[in-house]
């Protein structure tokens, strides 16, 4: 049996498609589009033309999972739309655009993702578990194996370009600004420092195309298959890109659609490297997607899946936690702030507004249409749990996720 995950995320849209026989699974096709949704947000949340965008693409993605004949898909959206406005527009509309109901991710749900995918690193010496978002940061210790104690921070690389950076990369000002910014949060939040861990493990799209940089910077490639990177050299790329002449014709051939970004994420990295005092790096090729499917496909999570072989949606919405809804309503009434209601509105995964001055609103679940009909004007229906065709049980959050919210970004 053929299955696929198609994530939503700040600067991208991807997918894989992974083949089940018995215990074993094992992703057969991979794809990756750039979609940088961020420039489609506007005050009210994603604008009409980035929903036009988005649907656009995600059906292009669900056509070729049916071409290599996936029999169920999941659809994920993590940080890049945690924080949306209108997130439940956006969910129906893509429901009726393309049939796939959207799972929304919380922060320590897309961190524990990471850490199962990337299990197999846990046999290296103390290893600690990085990846780089555009509006999140995971970090996890792999020697540690709740929920409770993966890290997310709700802060990413955009949040950085955004907040700091003037230009295309950030100069030596602005990246002091930046080191400064990231050690204050990960001091607030523990984050270890040295000693603690001595091989990282570079987790997601942005560590990857940091690792195609750093490959043709110093001229290296894989080693039997593994991808890793030498400290030394990476400090003399942090550098370059700062300063050298033709650091984007080195970005550009290599990650275009990170070129506001790759600058921001080498001096976090570099940053993280110091502060861990690591001695290997490792760069790994599995992340949220491997991780959600691995979880489904074993019980641990559920959510809503496009039936390829029926026609139509089945299952029930993966959605925030009902008691993070709470704690929102319950500060939103503290501070006087007016509370509305609304329609499908997620609650971001650290019970805060993703900017200041913005009135609360108070969240209902993401909607799960399961008829394969066209979503109506008004709400879309929900279809009840009783009887609905799910990979697994309803799911269940353990622990808390440690979040370190965003102060106010940056205008461009």
């Amino acid at each position: 049996m053929k299955y696929a995950v198609i994530d939503i995320s700040s600067s991208s849209i991807s997918m894989i498609v992974a083949a089940r026989e018995g215990e074993k699974t094992e992703v057969v096709f991979k794809e990756r589009a750039s979609l940088s949704l961020v420039h489609y947000l506007e005050e009210e949340g994603l604008s009409a033309r980035g929903k036009e965008k988005l649907i656009e693409m995600l059906v292009r993605f669900k056509e070729t999972a049916a071409e290599l004949g996936v029999e169920r898909c999941y659809l994920i959206a993590t940080a890049a739309l945690r924080h949306v406005k209108n997130f439940g527009e956006i969910a129906a509309s893509v429901f009726e655009g393309t049939g796939l109901t959207v799972n929304l991710i919380d922060g320590a749900t897309e961190a524990y993702c990471d850490y199962v995918a990337n299990l197999y690193y846990k046999t290296c010496e103390r290893p600690v578990l990085i990846d780089l978002g555009g509006k999140s940061i995971e970090i996890c210790d792999l020697a540690k194996s709740d929920k409770q104690d993966m890290m997310c921070f709700s802060f990413g690389l955009l949040d950085l370009y955004r907040k700091f950076v003037s230009n295309i990369y950030p100069d030596e000002k602005e990246a002091k600004e930046i080191k400064r910014y990231v050690r204050e949060k990960f001091d607030r939040a523990g984050l270890p420092g040295e000693g603690v861990f001595s091989t990282a493990v570079m987790v997601g799209a942005s560590n990857a195309a940091i690792y195609d940089i750093y490959a043709e910077f110093s001229d290296e490639s894989e080693t039997n298959g593994v991808r890793t990177i030498r400290r030394k050299k990476f400090k003399k790329l942090v550098r370059h890109l700062l300063t050298g002449e033709d650091r984007s014709r080195l970005v550009l051939n290599n990650a275009p659609e990170k070129l506001y970004l790759i600058g921001s994420a080498a001096i976090v990295l570099k940053y993280l490297f110091k502060r861990f005092g690591v001695e290997h790096i490792v760069v790994s090729e599995r992340g949220v997607k491997e991780g959600y499917l691995q979880l489904v496909l074993s019980g641990e999570e559920s959510g809503a899946y496009y039936d390829f072989v029926r026609g139509s949606a089945d299952g029930e919405a993966r959605k925030l936690p009902e008691k993070t809804a709470a704690r929102k309503t319950e500060k939103s009434a503290k501070r006087g702030r007016p509370k509305k209601k609304a329609e499908a509105v997620p609650v971001p995964a650290d019970g805060k507004s993703a900017k200041r001055g913005r009135p609360k609103k108070k969240a209902e679940a993401a909607p799960a249409p399961a008829d394969g009909k066209s979503v109506k004007r008004g709400r879309p229906k929900m279809k009840g749990t009783s009887g609905a065709n799910t990979d697994t049980a309803a799911s269940s959050d353990v622990g808390t996720v440690q979040e370190t919210p965003e102060s106010q970004t940056k205008t461009e």
